[in-house]
């Protein structure tokens, strides 16, 4: 395909001397330089005089423009001759088959163009153009005006309305297709040249995106200008649509005509509004342009870092963006030396609100100036570990040990202290702490570790492994592997199998590796008052366990679930909130209250009903608000373990 191979020719000079790039940034040089003309243009002395002149429409056609008169405006003029012709035309359409037609009279030294027997329009001399003499302009007016009436009835007939309807189907159907066979053609393309840069990967890969964005690009374009083009030709065919269509366009261009808002007597309008979004766009792409030649061009060439090589294509960026865009608004009209008052307050301002983001930007310069981190080294900042792969103008990107990817603000490397494992060099010492029993041999542990360290092929021989016999420890005696690496990012590997090695080498050696041990003390009541009794004399123990076989009597003579239920039932005991020496004592009772509680529904004597409260209190089923005293018959609040 002669195309194609045209095409692959352009890539591969594309490729060798990036004249692809050259021609696109001289492009948009020139569309800026062309919008920057615009503002001048719209408030120059030939665009004002077309200002001032409105044109006369009949049936959504412009037949021509008036001028002022007198006491009345262009736009005002132009409305009342619309009015009168639209009257004209609504006679003419139902005034049957006679052929419009137009007559001049002089009144008043002033030239009359009437229509159908109607005064409508007066001709004066600012209304010349295309003629010298009033009468002329009158006459060709006239004929304009009575062509655009025959024009109007004869696309009222059905006739004409089917075949026009035809027209328009047949227009869309062939657009459609002409719409499908361009995608076709470049799916084609599109597929073709991928292809060919499978075959020829190191010549096509960099202009391959270019091409096939440059295909895209003109195919949306020529579509666009199909559509318009149809859309246009379909709504001028038809008088309704035709209609719609000029009102629509007025409105629209009224609304972006209109001033919005006055600055130092000039009005400003929503096209300028546009016109300066689209020089600024305009200097964007072309200050990013200039700075990618820079950056590829020269400073490429030099023996500068490439952080600083970014840097310093940035700054270049930053200060020709502020400079164009001071000369943008100079010649879009506006007085910048009139903004200097607001400048202040908003720089003011958003120097409070962005504080962050330029305390950020600014230790990015420092920190690509200092060159104390740089892209490829093993840091560490705070809990965060990993190698820095790229740092921006406001902040780090940080691969971590897991492979994940952390976005670190500039600032927090000056704010914090940052260890750079391979700063200058990437050998640096791991300490691996190691502790055995008291009965272990230190010199045997020395000897063994040093051993283990020695036959890694990961330690570094020179400088050679140390053994640090660092402290006498709780359960162990504490010593320090110390040991040299030149890849740091592997240090948490490394001592693993480090800890594997020393493991199975010490039981090998038969050197105990300790745990933690502690002293325990218990302390309960019941075992204290176990140990008590066995220390107390015979005499003293019969009668505890005459007690204690009492107690287990009375708890075989009485169902403690049937008390506890009655208790906390509503016969029972009073349970609430009391109040003493100013303390709330939640949901407690009195055990003078459950004592005779106890009496009455236990029919058992004050002492039998004592000895069922303490027992509830040994079963933990009741206890003391307080958990100091046992099971008493007084003002003592209790309350209910459950």
């Amino acid at each position: 395909m002669p195309l194609l191979s045209y095409a692959m020719f352009e890539l591969k000079l594309t490729r060798k001397s990036k004249i692809s790039r050259l021609f696109l940034l001289v492009l948009a040089g020139l569309f800026s330089l062309l919008l920057t003309l615009t503002p001048s243009w719209a408030r120059s002395p030939i665009v004002g005089d077309f200002a001032r002149k409105a044109p006369v429409v009949l049936d959504g056609r412009v037949l021509f423009h008036v001028n002022d008169l007198n006491s009345l405006s262009a736009e005002e003029r132009a409305e009342i001759i619309n009015q009168k012709l639209e009257q004209v035309l609504l006679d003419y359409l139902g005034g049957g088959q006679q052929p419009a037609f137009y007559g001049i009279s002089e009144k008043n030294k002033e030239t009359i163009l009437r229509i159908n027997d109607r005064e409508d329009l007066t001709v004066t001399e600012r209304d010349l153009r295309e003629e010298r003499r009033t009468d002329a302009q009158a006459r060709k007016w006239g004929e304009k005006i009575a062509n655009a009436l025959q024009v109007a009835k004869s696309e009222r007939s059905w006739s004409y309305r089917r075949q026009a309807l035809l027209f328009s189907l047949l227009v869309l159907a062939g657009t459609l297709a002409v719409h499908l066979i361009l995608r076709w053609v470049n799916w084609l393309f599109d597929r073709q040249l991928k292809r060919s840069l499978d075959r020829n990967q190191r010549f096509l890969e960099d202009g391959h995106k270019f091409l096939q964005r440059f295909v895209k690009l003109g195919r949306i374009g020529l579509l666009f200008g199909i559509w318009t083009a149809v859309i246009h030709y379909i709504t001028d065919i038809f008088p309704v649509l035709r209609r719609w269509r000029y009102w629509l366009f007025n409105l629209l261009r009224d609304s972006i005509t209109e001033p919005i808002f006055t600055s130092n007597q000039t009005d400003y309008t929503v096209l300028d509004i546009l016109v300066l979004l689209t020089l600024s766009v305009g200097l964007w792409f072309v200050v990013r342009n200039l700075t990618k030649l820079l950056k590829s061009r020269l400073l490429s060439r030099t023996s500068i870092n490439r952080n600083l090589q970014d840097v310093v294509a940035v700054l270049t960026q930053y200060t020709l963006s502020l400079l164009g865009l001071i000369i943008v608004l100079q010649i879009w009209g506006l007085d910048v030396s009139s903004l200097t008052i607001v400048a202040s307050v908003l720089g003011v301002g958003i120097g409070f609100g962005l504080q962050n983001i330029a305390n950020n930007l600014i230790s990015g310069l420092i920190i690509t100036f200092e060159r104390h981190i740089q892209e490829g080294d093993f840091v560490e900042v705070g809990s965060l570990m990993g190698v820095v792969e790229h740092i921006g103008a406001r902040s780090t990107k940080i691969a971590t040990l897991d492979k994940v990817k952390i976005i670190v603000p500039n600032s927090r490397f000056l704010e914090s202290e940052v260890i750079n494992w391979t700063h200058d060099s990437p050998i640096c010492r791991l300490h691996v702490p190691v502790g055995v029993s008291y009965s272990s041999d230190p010199n045997k542990v020395r000897s063994v570790l040093l051993d283990v360290a020695k036959s890694h092929p990961d330690v570094l021989v020179n400088p050679v492994p140390q053994v640090w016999f660092k402290d006498f420890g709780d359960s162990s005696l504490n010593f320090d592997l110390l040991i040299w690496t030149r890849e740091p990012e592997k240090q948490s590997p490394l001592r693993s199998d480090l800890y594997y090695r020393i493991e199975q080498t010490l039981r090998h050696h038969q050197i105990e590796i300790p745990f933690p041990q502690r002293d325990l003390n218990l302390r309960s009541t019941h075992i204290d008052e176990f140990l008590k009794i066995l220390k107390q004399p015979a005499s003293d123990k019969t009668a505890v366990q005459s007690e204690s076989s009492e107690k287990n009597k009375l708890c075989q003579s009485v169902n403690l679930d049937d008390i506890i239920s009655q208790m906390q039932g509503a016969e029972g005991v009073e349970i609430k909130d009391r109040w003493y020496r100013s303390n709330l004592y939640p949901a407690c009772f009195i055990g003078a209250e459950a004592v005779d509680w106890l009496m009455r529904t236990q029919n058992c004597q004050k002492e039998d009903a004592i000895a069922l409260g303490q027992l509830l209190c040994d079963r933990a089923i009741i206890h003391h608000v307080s958990d100091d005293l046992s099971f008493m018959d007084g003002y003592h609040f209790y309350r209910f373990s459950n």
